[in-house]
């Protein structure tokens, strides 16, 4: 059975860029919200959820659980950008075909190497990119496209609203000690910070700080605040007050 492409999504039926980029994906929404998503993406099947499954973290245990093995792209996502491009190449991968044989070759290999949480890197210059360490067992996934293969370890913590790709991250290697990631790779995300729909309900200061707390609390040392994490983006001095990066110690 191919894997299951799917795009969570949350009042933004009319703004699923993640779409455009991959061959058939799913789009998965809450049951109140399928006639929109319907008008707005005729292209796409459309798999709803119960209403009472409020938030990206139910929302992913849900989905994984329901799917078994799938692939999950945030519906902010527009791009795919190959990381390993030598001066001259494209570095932003266009052809939907092509990324969706990138994420399929990637779960083939997590198949192969009995990995149940896999994804690609959160770093977005080819300046980054070490050309000797193109595959990884030990570091993290980044949270806005990634893939699971459902087990009893599979699992995010609902006490969570954000950083759940932290939470998972952790809770595999403590669980499994591994997590496979592609560093040939990246997905671009819109500006949706503050936009609405999504996690804009439930993102804010204090609430970034409640979670990286929690998940400090669970995981201990291994989780470093207030670093700059080394992915080529610029950050601000407030934006490094709730940033957090992760020294995994195997």
């Amino acid at each position: 059975m191919p894997l299951k492409i799917v795009i969570p999504s949350h009042k933004r039926w009319d703004r699923v860029f993640a779409k455009n980029i991959v061959v058939d994906p799913i789009i998965c929404v809450a049951e109140s919200q399928k006639e929109m998503y319907e008008r707005y993406n005729p292209e796409c099947e459309i798999v709803t959820h119960p209403d009472d499954v409020i938030g990206l973290i139910p929302k992913r245990n849900w989905m994984a659980k329901h799917f078994g093995e799938l692939f999950m792209l945030d519906d902010d996502v527009h791009a795919c950008k190959y990381l390993a491009a030598v001066p001259g190449e494209k570095t932003v991968v266009k052809d939907k075909a092509k990324v969706t044989r990138i994420i399929n070759e990637l779960y083939d290999l997590a198949c192969l190497l009995d990995v149940h949480v896999f994804g690609f890197t959160s770093r977005i210059s080819p300046m980054m990119y070490e050309e000797n360490a193109w595959l990884s067992l030990s570091k993290m996934i980044t949270g806005c496209s990634y893939g699971v293969r459902w087990n009893k370890n599979v699992w995010w913590n609902e006490e969570l609203k954000l950083k759940e790709d932290f939470w998972i991250s952790c809770y595999m290697k403590y669980k499994e000690r591994k997590v496979l990631t592609d560093l040939r790779y990246s997905f671009s995300q819109k500006d949706t910070f503050v936009n609405a729909g999504g996690l804009s309900a439930f993102r804010n200061q204090e609430e970034e700080r409640r979670c990286i707390m929690l998940i400090r609390k669970n995981f201990g040392e291994s989780i470093r605040l207030k670093g700059v994490t080394n992915n080529g983006k610029g950050v601000t001095k407030q934006m490094v007050e709730y940033n957090i990066s992760v020294k995994f110690p195997y």
